[in-house]
Order: structure tokens, then sequence, then C-alpha cells
């Protein structure tokens, strides 16, 4: 998202971090199901809808402006589009069986999901993190890796190359 979006003339770390930081923040909500024992009690709740993503792109918007005011609305779009990007992603993987997610909580409380076969299944089990480190959990985070990684090494490439190219023209 990052790649993709920033201009390489204004791309800075705290940009960067803030949309990092938004693409794994929906599944923060794994940390109330350590004090109760279930990992999965809390998760893909309201944290995965596109309300948090708006509400997380005006945090980041409001305390950015603070110090660099110039840089905010650029971080907000960002960071919230890193947010958004989990909840869409949480959605393609919905299978059946599975809870989906509440994308347009409050106005609804209906669970969507959309199986398209392309992202794998994690299985965990139990309160502790170990228990989501498995090796039949090997097959769904290397299909995530390439799936996601694949656009990434891609504008890499794309952006080493046009470098390059600048340089022995």
């Amino acid at each position: 998202m990052y790649l993709a979006a920033a201009r390489k003339q204004d791309r800075s770390r705290v940009v960067l971090g803030l949309t990092l930081l938004g693409s794994i923040l929906p599944d923060f909500d794994f940390f109330p199901g350590f004090f109760t024992g279930n990992l999965s009690a809390y998760h893909r709740g309201i944290s995965h809808s596109l309300t948090f993503a708006i509400f997380f792109a005006a945090v980041v918007f409001i305390l950015v402006g603070w110090t660099q005011k110039k840089v905010a609305p650029r971080a907000a779009i960002l960071a919230g589009l890193g947010y958004a990007s989990h909840v869409i992603l949480d959605f393609l993987g919905g299978k059946e069986g599975t809870r989906g997610v509440p994308m347009f909580w409050p106005l609804s409380d209906k669970l969507f999901g959309l199986n398209l076969g392309l992202l794998g299944s994690f299985y965990f089990q139990g309160s502790s993190v170990w228990s989501v480190v498995r090796r039949d959990n090997a097959p769904a985070l290397l299909r995530e890796l390439f799936i996601i990684g694949s656009p990434v090494l891609f504008l890499l490439w794309k952006e080493h190359r046009s470098k390059y190219f600048a340089v022995t023209r």
C-alpha cells in the first residue's frame, strides 16, 4: 500500500510505520482473549470494520498533525488504507464456517465474507501465541506471503529498475 501510494520524494518512516501499524492493528483484538483463555473470543469483532479504519485515520491525522502538519493528511490516508486493507483481506478470506467480518459496523452487525480460495486458514487453540505458531499453519502463511509479497517485490523491482535506468541514460 505504502510503496504504491507514496511518491518517492514524499516518503517518510513515520508514514511507513503508521501504514504498517494500521495493517496489523485489527488483529490486536486477540489480546483480550489472552485473559479469557480463548484467543478467538473477540477476534474479527468490531475492530474489523471500515468504521475503525476511518477512526484510526482520524487519530493519525490529529496526532501527526501536532508535530508535522504537512505530513498529516498523507499519513492519515495511508494509515487508514493500511487498516482497511486488513479488513478487506479478512473479508476475502471468509470461508464456510467462519464468522466473516462486521465490515459496516455500526450501521450493520451483519458479518460479511467471501471465499475466493486465495488465502489459507490459520489454526490455533488455547490462549498462547505459540498456539498459532504451528507447522500446519505454514502453508497458509506461505500462501499469504506470496499473494501479498509478490506486488511488494514487483514495486520494489520497478523502483530499483527506474533508478538504475535513470543513472545509465
